[in-house]
């Protein structure tokens, strides 16, 4: 009686850790976030023909194989070096940042070139040029000031940073919509490109600033390339998760929205997993010895991706509830996209375990392996079977980048 006793008291003066605290912190922010995302779609599929939202979809996804690389993934870096260098916090921002603004304007031009080359012909150029543009300034920025806020463990600014742009996009697409009933692709794009621009007007104070110190004050390497890994990692998801929506877009602009519907779904399934990865970085990456907290963490993570998969797959079928019956093909691949968060967690505990080691060439190698294997298995797989091709693919780049990075680690461990 004394044990159980003393057990009952034990948890009811159990009070979370602060992984956990910040964990929940971070969901909360990820769940408005979401909330926001998941609204968008909610509207644009609603309000959109199937064919202007399939166009819709197709454009901001090639957009978004080029955010990774704008900075040159220096705001990974940003992450780690504040986190345990804060005194030259300043220093390193601003480096990222000069490294930032001079990627823009090449990468615009190669986004804008790959898309006349992939999206089928139609879609005004003009302003599917200017959303491009809007997508990679708006959100590589978000991306370097929230990992900014991140590192200094201010978790309710990396969360309400992240927030803002997604909503910011749902308040203009939302008035456009409601108040001018304008639904052609020509307005969206452009309503788009606005929101975009003025979230990035109002984040620039938070990464305006003047280095206080120099670099020979800074104890943390940062030179431009040490973030080259992370932006080929991003690089990798972008083409796992993106380049299906052009491919899609020829067999028909409505496929690509269908399965943009999917991927979303799974996204917002995914938050919980998300925020508590994202309470685990910095923490792990103050530690001198963190590979015992990253076992048994990286386990619970693992457990938690197995349930959501399952839960996921259980309740495929109210999709149509939310998006329309328009599309209804989306069930089957959310169906078969629910495992995918199981191996995408896997994966990241194997590149934290590689960071550690120093091995962060494992990590780039992975992801051009990963990408290059996406893109052929897309090309491959989806002009047959179509979106379930697309699914497939997803799982194909995902297992191939995660046998790599095993394979380094125990090549290295000899």
């Amino acid at each position: 009686m004394t044990h159980l006793r003393n057990l009952g008291t034990a948890v009811f003066e159990w009070r979370p850790g602060r992984l956990a605290q910040h964990g929940g912190a971070l969901l909360g922010w990820m769940m408005l976030r979401a909330a926001a995302q998941a609204g968008t779609v909610v509207l644009l599929a609603r309000t959109l023909a199937v064919q202007t939202y399939g166009e819709f979809v197709a454009v901001i996804a090639v957009a978004g194989f080029v955010v990774p690389l704008a900075g040159l993934g220096l705001s990974n870096m940003v992450l780690r070096n504040v986190a345990r260098d804060p005194k030259a916090a300043p220093w390193y921002l601003e480096r990222a940042i000069t490294t930032w603004t001079r990627t823009l304007l090449p990468l615009s031009a190669a986004a804008i070139g790959i898309a006349l080359l992939l999206i089928p012909k139609g879609l005004p150029v003009a302003a599917m040029a200017a959303a491009i543009c809007g997508e990679l300034l708006a959100s590589s920025l978000t991306e370097l000031a929230g990992r900014y806020r991140q590192a200094q463990h201010r978790h309710h600014a990396y969360g309400a940073i992240n927030a803002g742009l997604p909503l910011l996009r749902l308040l203009a697409l939302g008035l456009l919509v409601f108040l001018t009933n304008r639904t052609d692709i020509a307005s969206v794009l452009w309503t788009f490109t606005a929101a975009s621009g003025v979230y990035a007007l109002l984040l620039w104070p938070v990464v305006r600033t003047v280095a206080s110190v120099v670099a020979e004050d800074a104890t943390e390497a940062m030179p431009v390339r040490s973030g080259l890994p992370f932006s080929a990692s991003a690089l990798a998801m972008r083409l796992q998760g993106e380049f299906n929506k052009p491919v899609l877009a020829h067999a028909g602009f409505g496929l690509a929205g269908s399965y943009n519907i999917a991927q979303r779904a799974v996204d917002m399934a995914s938050l919980p997993l998300q925020a508590l990865q994202e309470a685990l970085w910095p923490k792990l990456y103050a530690q001198a010895n963190p590979l015992p907290q990253l076992r048994r963490t990286g386990a619970a993570l693992l457990l938690m991706a197995l349930a959501m998969g399952a839960l996921v797959w259980l309740a495929a079928p109210l999709l149509p509830l939310l998006v329309g019956s328009a599309h209804e093909g989306a069930i089957r691949v959310l169906r078969m996209l629910a495992w995918l968060p199981l191996l995408q967690v896997g994966r990241a505990l194997l590149n934290f375990h590689a960071i550690h080691h120093g091995h962060m060439q494992h990590i780039s190698w992975s992801c051009i392996l990963g990408g290059g294997v996406s893109v052929c298995a897309v090309a491959a797989l989806v002009p047959a079977h179509g979106m379930a091709g697309a699914a497939i693919a997803s799982y194909i780049a995902e297992t191939t980048m995660s046998l790599a990075l095993l394979g380094f680690a125990m090549r290295a461990s000899r």
